[in-house]
């Protein structure tokens, strides 16, 4: 009886001088009466070193506990797929911290992550025959300079890019990206951009009603979901993807203020949100209760964090209406005051 032998690169030219053994890679043959199978199982931590390369041919890769983290930067780390080799059981735990190569063939999810989040995307090619890498990175892009049409650009991600074909590109989020802080709580206005080297440029993009993503798997909403281009994208254009909101904000005043927000702990509208107020690196903001007594102050911009605290404490406030005056150039004049509502 004969079972066919996969193959698997695990040389150590391809996984670079990092890596103390391969122990930590099990691989099972699994047998059965029609068809031999092969499952490469990712148990434990591995690290795939600068220009080094571990290449998976196996049919199906299971993340059950072990990180596979590569080298970044210019001369980075690779974890390649082959043609028709997948993955399952990824989680915040498993994954690949790092740089991944799909083939051109057919549609494929990456197992991206960074920092203990996963964070899956996918590249369909449509035109194209060379490989996509592409890797996560939980933490701010360097330049969020934007094109007139965008209002906002994440500061909490962004996906690192490197190919050449022409593809559909789906993204994804969940409970930690805070997309009810990016889109001022209007999902409708989430889009996919792409960085060009100078600035971010939206793409024209729709949420999915069922998404792929492995975390949260229903439909799209502030927790979790997905959203894909709705034309195939030339991904030699840009050299990073992530999320943005579309539009301005349309109070006919320079920034646009929550009226209300829940800072409950359920990463949802959990701190009070001024729309465009990062144009305003200088903006001084006082809030006051219904008698008069200072609650909140911030001088020298807003990052959007207030989550209904007393001062700068961790005692939260009573639910109820508080009055807030807003300084955008902290010049001394009012440019702006209301009421925000905590419940």
């Amino acid at each position: 009886m004969t079972i066919k032998r996969p193959l698997i690169f695990l040389e150590n030219r391809f996984l670079g001088k990092s890596i103390p053994s391969l122990a930590v890679l099990a691989v099972f043959f699994l047998w059965n009466p029609s068809e031999a199978q092969a499952q490469l199982n990712i148990g434990a931590d591995v690290y795939i070193d600068s220009g080094a390369e571990l290449h998976i041919a196996v049919a199906e890769t299971r993340f059950s506990g072990g990180k596979i983290t590569t080298a970044r930067g210019a001369n980075y780390g690779l974890v390649s797929f082959a043609p028709n080799a997948d993955w399952s059981q990824g989680s915040d735990a498993s994954h690949v911290d790092g740089f991944v190569r799909a083939s051109a063939n057919s549609p494929f999810v990456y197992p991206v992550g960074n920092d203990g989040v996963l964070q899956p995307a996918v590249i369909e090619t449509t035109q194209g025959n060379e490989g996509t890498d592409l890797s996560f990175t939980f933490q701010q892009h360097p330049n969020l300079n934007a094109e007139l049409g965008i209002a906002q650009v994440s500061d909490q991600f962004y996906w690192e890019l490197n190919g050449s074909n022409t593809a559909y590109v789906t993204l994804s989020w969940n409970d930690f990206s805070n997309i009810d802080r990016l889109t001022n709580n209007e999902i409708s206005r989430l889009s996919i951009a792409g960085f060009d080297g100078t600035q971010w440029r939206a793409i024209d993009s729709e949420l999915e009603i069922q998404n792929f993503n492995v975390i949260n798997s229903g439909g799209s909403d502030f927790y979790g979901g997905t959203i894909r281009s709705n034309d195939p994208v030339n991904l030699n254009a840009f050299s990073a993807l992530t999320l943005v909101r579309t539009g301005s904000n349309t109070s006919g005043m320079p920034i646009g203020a929550s009226e209300g927000f829940t800072p409950d702990g359920d990463g949802i509208n959990d701190t009070w949100y001024l729309e465009d107020i990062q144009n305003y690196p200088n903006a001084h903001i006082i809030i006051y209760s219904r008698w008069n007594r200072k609650v909140f102050e911030v001088k020298n911009g807003y990052n959007n964090d207030w989550n209904g605290v007393f001062e700068n404490s961790n005692d939260p406030l009573p639910t109820g209406s508080y009055a807030y005056v807003i300084d955008l150039e902290g010049d001394g004049e009012m440019d702006l005051s209301g009421w925000v509502y905590i419940s």
